[in-house]
């Protein structure tokens, strides 16, 4: 799932399209679809793998997405000023692995508290 954020929302120019999009938009109190959709699929595809008790609920679930979206965004958006902060060169493609493995890996620690004790 991080990979395809990545790839897709992490480009600083859809970052810059949405976060201008978002402010300039007529239709901000709208609701849109597709994220329960997104929602739906990755909550039937826990179904296919995982047995009832080590399923996360919806709501856990949900706020993964959110949590994936918003640091994705996040990071898209700051990196730069915050890698050079840490002295780090925000050009180098290890940093986005390092950051996406990272997030992964609370994504998974975040779902697998949702589920019932093993």
């Amino acid at each position: 799932m991080t990979r395809v954020l990545f790839e897709t929302l992490a480009d600083e120019r859809h970052v810059r399209l949405f976060a201008w999009s978002s402010l300039h938009s007529e239709d901000v109190g709208t609701s849109s679809q597709g994220l329960s959709e997104l929602v739906d699929a990755i909550e039937a595809g826990i179904r296919l793998v995982l047995p009832d008790t080590d399923r996360p609920d919806r709501d856990r679930i949900e706020a993964a997405v959110l949590l994936a979206l918003s640091a994705t965004y996040g990071f898209a958006l700051g990196k730069r000023s915050w890698l050079t902060g840490l002295g780090r060169d925000p050009a180098d493609p290890a940093h986005d692995a390092a950051f996406r493995a990272a997030l992964s890996s609370a994504i998974a620690t975040y779902l697998a508290e949702g589920s019932a004790p093993r």
